[in-house]
């Protein structure tokens, strides 16, 4: 790891040697780009690290003066939504042995939602259509989040406190879960939610596992992903990067895309050292940049970094295509619109760049977390790429805007 000189008394930049060079000039754009944002006061540092063709063509770090002497070798990150596309995958894995299928009602794994109820326009409760298995990977079933805007079943989880309890398992929450209206008919459009939740805990009654062991022995353990799981050892706390950012709360009333920085305590909500109960589908494991980038790479082909098959060439396929229908594009994450994207079994996938709100390819794939975290795969460019950050619910364009430099960096 050698430093790099930016000119800045402020904070310090730092990259790993890639074992392939892009152009020097487009490459340095990333860290100028990264060394931006930490001057500027809105990141207490960024990670990347970005792969073609399985070689690391830029890795790095950017930090301000202050956070440089407690930097961690292989920082750990809370990942938040990025949790997401890992727990999709396993679904996607059971579905390849045939114990899982989309189509199949959630009643008849969890019998809690066979009788949902479900909001009308007029905002009275109806009978609700079946929930599919399909309507939880692509966040159709119905369910909302707490920090949703104007819906009254967000209003309701948040009253509830059902997201923030860190200390009930699975099945708790997943009953806890049922006991709500749903936000609209299973199917009818998209809306981000506890989908994903939902769907950890199909996969521990399906398996017979609890969703850490299910993850750690299908995905964790053939992909080298050492770093990944729902805590952290004691011996290890030290690596776990400090969050910063601002209460739900906070972000509701004042959603201000470049508010002052502030240490923030997610610990009740997002603790490292409950293993026996602490697990969920939405949101919850803790990772590096390395370890998701496996995950990532992964996600291209299916196959593990010796080359193994995991999950088929068709499957991989079958797992790329969008399932939103037109009528259901462009999806909107809360307030914001994702104009050229549509949704597959993982998460957003391009449809169309001429849409897009940002630079990137004809078939570039991911998601992100709460905290600011990152990851895209590209098929046609064989691309992937993390970002890891903690700034709770920053409304900045940086992961996009770091997404785009290092597509201007490919040749």
């Amino acid at each position: 790891m050698v430093p790099v000189h930016t000119g800045h008394h402020v904070a310090k930049a730092y990259i790993m040697k890639p074992s392939k060079q892009p152009d020097e000039f487009r490459k340095r754009g990333i860290r100028t780009l990264a060394q931006s944002y930490i001057d500027n006061g809105h990141f207490a540092s960024i990670e990347w690290l970005i792969k073609q063709h399985g070689e690391v063509i830029d890795a790095g770090f950017a930090l301000a003066d202050e956070t440089s002497p407690a930097l961690p070798d292989r920082p750990l990150y809370r990942i938040y939504s990025m949790t997401k596309p890992i727990v999709a995958m396993a679904g996607i894995i059971l579905m390849e042995r045939f114990r899982l299928h989309l189509f199949t009602p959630l009643g008849s794994i969890l019998p809690e939602f066979r009788d949902m109820e479900a909001l009308n326009a007029d905002g009275e409760t109806g009978k609700a259509a079946p929930i599919l298995i399909e309507h939880l990977f692509t966040h159709r079933a119905g369910f909302s989040y707490n920090f949703m805007p104007n819906c009254p079943v967000g209003a309701l989880y948040l009253s509830d406190g059902l997201i923030n309890d860190g200390t009930c398992t699975l099945e708790t929450f997943a009953n806890r879960a049922s006991k709500f209206p749903l936000a609209f008919q299973p199917g009818e459009r998209w809306h981000y939610s506890i989908g994903h939740d939902i769907l950890a805990r199909v996969l521990e009654v399906v398996s017979g596992q609890t969703l850490g062991a299910l993850l750690q022995k299908e995905i964790f353990d053939p992909l080298g992903m050492k770093d990944t799981q729902f805590f952290v050892p004691e011996s290890e706390r030290h690596r776990l990067m400090p969050m910063y950012g601002r209460s739900l709360d906070e972000i509701l009333h004042a959603p201000e895309a470049n508010a002052p920085l502030k240490r923030f305590d997610v610990a009740e909500a997002y603790p490292c050292d409950k293993p026996e109960t602490f697990a969920r589908g939405g949101h919850g494991l803790f990772s590096t940049a390395d370890d998701y980038a496996r995950f990532a790479q992964f996600t291209l082909d299916g196959k593990t970094p010796m080359g193994a098959p995991l999950v088929s060439r068709k499957m991989v396929d079958f797992m790329w295509h969008n399932r939103l229908s037109d009528e259901q594009l462009p999806y909107w994450l809360g307030p914001f619109p994702s104009p050229g994207y549509g949704f597959n079994l993982l998460g957003r996938v391009m449809l169309n760049p001429g849409q897009a709100i940002s630079l990137t390819g004809e078939s570039e794939s991911g998601w992100g977390g709460a905290a600011g975290t990152y990851y895209w795969s590209d098929r046609k460019e064989g691309f992937v790429g993390t970002i890891m950050t903690q700034n709770l619910g920053s409304l900045s364009p940086m992961r996009t805007d770091m997404m785009a430099a290092a597509y201007q960096a490919l040749d």
